[in-house]
């Protein structure tokens, strides 16, 4: 095996790992290309894995001061090749000074995940932290079940809400062409200032639809009002064999009118028409106080039935004594320096 780590990649390299990331069962957008750099201002190493000519494994690695971060990778189908990836990447980051590796696979619990951590924790120092920063867990719902079979597994009042939804005359559709994706972006940002949250901004909302609808990597599905009008909308990323419930929004002066359940059902459907395996609802906070927001959001998300999934908990190398504890330290740094910025 060839351990190859570059920091800029050729169009050949390129294709041949995009080739490769659409053959496996579990590809995360993090992971694709192009995508961090829409929303992340990090430094990127590419790394993959060749046996002879055949690439076994990908992933990108978010790089900042002197930690490194590897978000849902790498890709991969096998569990050998995981472990291989990744003791070949904490080798590279250690020989670089580096002082912290996080690891968060795109990997649901089950006998693959304990070996793969059972085998790096015998030469690694991992910490592992029980909280929602480090413990990734979804909803997913089977789209080899009868659609009608799906919606009876709805909650009474989430199908109600799609069928008053219908009466109201909303209908939804993919996008037409730019202009649909400019005015959902503006819906976006107009339900984030009602919501007083910062979410991403006009321009990010844009190159991401862009750049997922340009790879063939998902849709974005839009209400339409009566009068034809773009008044909410969802982005869906394709995943392997996953459907990935990405961002929606609705017009804060339209939210008596239950749109949003109308989509996730026209997504299921779109799923079903695509022949994927799973819909992914893409995060299930079980920390969540019922006195929070995103509570809210984890009952919204349960009310379509599905059952619960749980990823790889987040492994936290230290590649030096204590580098774990450097990062978390790191973090809270920023955190006060924000909420002082706030404040002036």
């Amino acid at each position: 095996m060839q351990a190859v780590f570059k920091s800029e990649l050729t169009e050949t390299e390129v294709r041949d790992i995009q080739k490769f990331c659409s053959s496996v069962d579990y590809f995360a957008l993090e992971q694709s290309i192009g995508f961090s750099r829409i929303l992340y201002n990090t430094k990127i190493t590419y790394f993959y894995l060749l046996d002879g000519e055949i690439i076994k494994s990908f992933c990108q690695v978010n790089e900042n001061l002197k930690f490194a971060h590897i978000w849902y990778g790498p890709v991969c189908n096998d569990k050998e090749d995981i472990i291989t990836t990744i003791n070949e990447i904490v080798r590279h980051y250690k020989k670089r000074g580096f002082w912290y590796l996080g690891v968060q696979m795109y990997l649901k619990s089950g006998s693959d995940c304990d070996f793969i951590e059972y085998q790096l924790n015998k030469f690694n120092k991992i910490s592992y932290i029980f909280n929602n920063e480090n413990t990734k867990s979804s909803l997913e719902i089977d789209l080899s079940k009868n659609i009608d079979d799906i919606f009876r597994g709805f909650r009474k009042g989430h199908r109600s809400d799609i069928k008053r939804a219908i009466n109201s005359g909303i209908h939804v559709e993919e996008a037409a062409g730019e202009e649909d994706i400019r005015v959902f972006s503006a819906v976006y940002r107009k339900m984030c200032k009602s919501r007083s949250i910062g979410g991403h901004t006009a321009f990010e909302i844009e190159e991401l639809i862009n750049y997922i609808e340009s790879n063939g990597m998902g849709k974005l599905l839009v209400a339409r009002g009566t009068d034809n009008s773009v008044i909410g909308g969802a982005i869906f990323a394709y995943q392997g064999i996953s459907v990935r419930y990405l961002i929606s929004a609705s017009d804060p002066d339209k939210r008596n009118l239950p749109m949003t359940h109308l989509i996730i059902y026209k997504a299921l459907e779109m799923g079903k028409a695509g022949k994927f395996k799973y819909f992914d609802f893409w995060g299930y906070n079980h920390f969540a106080d019922s006195n929070d927001q995103i509570y809210k959001v984890n009952s919204f998300k349960k009310g379509f039935g599905g059952y619960y999934t749980f990823f790889a908990k987040k492994m936290n190398f230290n590649l030096i004594p204590g580098g774990y504890n450097i990062y978390r330290l790191f973090g809270v740094m920023k955190r006060m320096k924000g909420k002082f910025k706030g404040k002036e």
